[in-house]
């Protein structure tokens, strides 16, 4: 490998390996540093992108100079052996596209035919082929491709044009660590879009910037380093939309529906969130993107079965509470403490939100809700409505189970849709006969989504109870029904060591992203203002989160 890594060293220095100057995806130009050579000290300019934070290679080899050193050094250095494959790796292949199986059938995505672009021997396509898929598979190195030729796959020498030339769509299309290699993304994310069908799957893994070792992660074949965010807008710039994306990145895409984003529309905040993980002696923590954990098809067939019932939707309700003031109950330990507060606003006429898991706490409290939100599609969140109360409108969510439905259908009863990502919303309204349809952004959490209702029904004050986002002695609030496991905790400390007020809570993955959420549900709201004051009571994290001294990458200021 030190043989090849100083060949390659040598044809960049002496100009075998042409190099060029680039620009960034958005067409920007104006960059910080980053690193001036990969893992293996090869010339390699990586750059931050100050108007996207996409990271990018400039200057990097040509179009030409990278055909070669794919042919010549690429597998030797980053594989460490000659170019053949052995049965071990291909098997291990093998079980990987097992996993991405489930994936596509969590998602409801149904598969026929197969392009694994940048096959490498073939090993994800046998899986398929071997469940009845017919399958097809490209790649520039020829003796990886005869290992599963042998083996009876269609795998083609070469690139993209390959599978141009078949005159057939794919149902799914495979890129295995393939995406970063590309050195025009648009053009050819266009050209993959155009061999898919039009409810294919894209399959993108690459190497994800917060959830790998910094010191081992650039190498001078990837000309692109991605964040889940970062990697977003690209697709969207291209004409998919997100099935499925985490920070790791695995990641579905479908293609979209809609026009593809403009490329001039860079989102906000994702510079300061790239920068401050790569130049910051502290690291903080990533944005937690969160995934629906409910499969697909149990999402579409709640929603059909709740449309049928012909009940209104919350269209309707929209700026019915215009100017009033909202309390809004979640499950948080802390709301048992302030009982007497939440009395006092309810006796001012400040409407009270429950979430559907509190509602029997609010009952037992004499409390009587004025809407009770349901937004969980879990098989026992309809305990939570074992005993109800005829004064409550029930706001319930359209992937909620049928079993919520039905034990609130002597009830005043109103309709929402939540996102679904890869799922056509629309088209189930359309079948059920609505003209208009309200869609609820509520993140993960249905105490978010009470908040945006909230906002949603025209109340510009909220005064929030439970919304801890953080372990504490209690763990949940005393009562509240059908509560599940808290796993996978950690500690998250906000401030500096040296500040005396620093914090340190016990947390998970899911009270982080919940209380992340928190922060840009409320900057949307101030946007579109629909937000005066927000008053979180009790021990939350978002409490200390507002304040200046959080380590998080995304910036956050107090709210009033």
């Amino acid at each position: 490998m030190a043989w090849y890594v100083q060949r390659l060293k040598t044809k960049l220095a002496s100009g075998q390996y042409a190099t060029e100057a680039v620009q960034c995806f958005c067409g920007a130009t104006e960059t910080k540093p980053v690193t001036e050579q990969d893992r293996y000290g090869i010339p390699h300019q990586m750059q931050l992108c100050l108007r996207c934070g996409i990271l990018y290679a400039s200057p990097r080899m040509t179009e030409s100079a990278y055909a070669t050193f794919y042919n010549e050094e690429y597998r030797p250095i980053y594989d460490g052996d000659d170019g053949s494959e052995t049965e071990e790796n291909f098997q291990r292949g093998s079980k990987a596209a097992t996993a991405l199986q489930a994936l596509l059938a969590a998602h409801d995505r149904h598969v026929s035919t197969v392009f694994d672009i940048g096959c490498n021997s073939g090993a994800w396509l046998s899986t398929f082929k071997a469940s009845g898929c017919t399958v097809y598979g490209v790649d520039y190195g020829e003796s990886r491709l005869a290992h599963g030729q042998a083996k009876g796959l269609t795998l083609l020498h070469g690139g993209i044009d390959q599978l141009e030339r078949l005159g057939v769509k794919a149902d799914l299309i495979i890129l295995n660590h393939v995406l970063e290699h590309f050195l025009d993304l648009k053009s050819t994310l266009d050209r993959i879009r155009h061999l898919l069908t039009p409810t294919g799957t894209l399959y993108v893994c690459v190497p994800g910037l917060y959830l790998n070792d910094k010191n081992r992660l650039f190498q001078n074949a990837h000309p692109w380093q991605f964040t889940a965010e970062t990697l977003t807008y690209v697709m969207e710039c291209c004409g998919f939309e997100e099935v499925q994306c985490d920070q790791q990145i695995v990641s579905l895409w479908a293609v979209s529906q809609n026009e593809p984003r403009p490329i001039a529309a860079v989102p906000s905040g994702l510079v300061p969130q790239v920068y401050n993980y790569l130049f910051r002696d502290v690291t903080p923590i990533p944005v937690i993107r969160t995934i629906n954990k409910f499969p697909a098809t149990e999402r579409k067939q709640s929603l059909a079965s709740a449309l049928k019932r012909g009940l209104p939707d919350i269209t309707e309700l929209k700026g019915s509470r215009a100017g009033q003031s909202a309390i809004i109950i979640t499950g948080g330990p802390s709301v048992d403490g302030q009982l007497d507060e939440i009395r006092r606003l309810k006796a001012e006429g400040c409407v009270l939100l429950t979430i559907e898991r509190m509602y029997a706490w609010c009952l037992a409290h004499d409390l009587i809700p004025d809407y009770v939100v349901c937004l969980d599609a879990s098989d026992d969140v309809a305990e939570s409505f074992a005993t109800t109360h005829p004064a409550p409108v029930h706001l319930v969510a359209t992937q909620c189970p049928p079993a919520v439905f039905d034990a609130v259908q002597d009830r005043t009863v109103y309709l929402f849709s939540t996102p679904q990502r890869a799922v056509n919303v629309a088209d189930y309204w359309h079948a059920g006969d609505y003209e208009a349809i309200t869609v609820i952004n509520g993140g993960g959490s249905v105490s978010l989504c009470a908040m945006a209702i909230a906002l949603t029904l025209g109340m510009p004050t909220l005064h929030v109870f439970g919304f801890d986002c953080h372990l504490s002695a209690g763990g949940y609030a005393s009562g509240i029904t059908g509560v599940g496991a808290q796993e996978q905790t950690f500690q998250l400390r906000i401030g500096a060591l040296d500040d005396p007020t620093h914090r340190i809570f016990t947390t998970t993955a899911a009270y982080t992203s919940f209380a992340q959420q928190f922060f840009q549900l409320m900057r949307l709201a101030e946007q579109a203002e629909l937000v005066k004051a927000v008053t979180v009571y009790g021990d939350s994290m978002v409490n200390v989160m507002a304040g200046e001294r959080a380590l998080f990458l995304t910036p956050m200021g107090a709210l009033a």
